[in-house]
């Protein structure tokens, strides 16, 4: 009998991912099912109260609307924040749990030599589970990003689209931190062949991918540059800032602390950039690039999601024994 023949199509290598695969994709479906709910219905009181508080849509340059805001965030910004914050630090942990699993349980049950022999071969075996396994996990938690950034919505008005929260929830970031925790704990436990520590990589790797993502992000384009003359001046369009410094009457750099030595206070600071002939300048990237910055963090995220995924392929094929 041919090699030919012993090889099962694509199909049906996909097919039997799902069979062995079946009980933590049915697990994982679960839980996010379960937060759906959670999410639709605490979302829903969170948007009624933000409604009846005023403060959706009023300008944020007057007062009444400040106070309207403030009413608001005391009664819902703290479970906003704490559910924000969960996702901040633990929403790629999903892919942990996932992917952990997927080898490693193989190794520690002892039945990879088995599973080799049924015409697939190491290596249509490790990528058949990965790209399913992968594939659902990846639909799932955009489905889940969807309802979480309308959840968190409330707070992305408020504070901008940038900030860490909201950016880190909405789908491409979110999908793309997932499939790349995913695909390091499939490759941490093919290694180690131990779920627990290729989990406990995993949850870590998420905490980490998120804090190394939120110090790159800013400078994903060229941030542009603006010039004010009053410390007073606010930022309307919810763009974000990334730092701000003066200029003296001779183009001189210095920083805000220095400023505000030479005018004494803050109306002194005031009164040099208005009448002074001092400047201030800050660097920024406006709103309208947040959907160019969601598929730049996606992009490499999922790139080198792809290359860990490749590794665990690699290592299964001429390292596992």
């Amino acid at each position: 009998m041919s090699s030919l023949t012993l090889a099962p199509p694509r199909s049906a290598v996909l097919r039997a991912a799902g069979l062995r695969h079946r009980p933590a994709l049915r697990t994982l479906l679960g839980v996010l099912a379960g937060l759906l709910l959670v999410l639709a219905v605490t979302g829903y009181y969170v948007h009624a109260g933000l409604d009846r508080s005023g403060a959706a849509g009023c300008d944020t340059a007057l007062r009444s609307c400040n106070e309207r805001w403030k009413v608001f965030l005391r009664g819902y910004g703290p479970a906003l924040t704490v559910g924000g914050n969960l996702v901040y630090f633990l929403g790629g942990a999903l892919g942990a749990f996932v992917g952990a699993p997927l080898l490693a349980r193989e190794f520690e049950h002892g039945t990879v030599r088995f599973a080799w022999t049924q015409g697939a071969g190491r290596t249509r075996w490790t990528a058949g589970g990965l790209v399913l396994v992968g594939g659902v996990l990846a639909v799932a938690t955009a489905l889940t990003a969807a309802v979480l950034n309308w959840w968190i919505a409330p707070l992305a008005t408020h504070a901008g689209r940038f900030t860490p929260l909201a950016f880190s929830s909405a789908p491409p970031a979110l999908v793309g931190r997932v499939l790349l925790v995913f695909t390091l704990s499939a490759l941490a436990g093919a290694v180690l062949r131990r779920t627990v520590v290729a989990v406990g990589i995993g949850v870590g790797a998420s905490v980490v991918t998120n804090l190394v993502a939120e110090s790159l992000r800013f400078h994903y384009r060229t941030p542009l540059e603006d010039t004010v003359h009053t410390l007073a001046q606010g930022s309307l369009d919810h763009r974000w800032e990334g730092g701000l410094w003066a200029t003296d009457p001779a183009g001189s750099r210095l920083d805000l602390n220095r400023l505000y030595d030479l005018g004494g206070d803050y109306y002194g600071a005031e009164k040099l950039l208005g009448e002074g002939g001092y400047s201030l300048h800050e660097s920024y990237q406006p709103d309208g690039r947040y959907w160019s910055f969601q598929f730049i963090e996606f992009g490499w995220t999922t790139a080198l999601a792809v290359v860990l995924g490749a590794a665990a392929v690699w290592w299964v094929r001429r390292r596992a024994v």
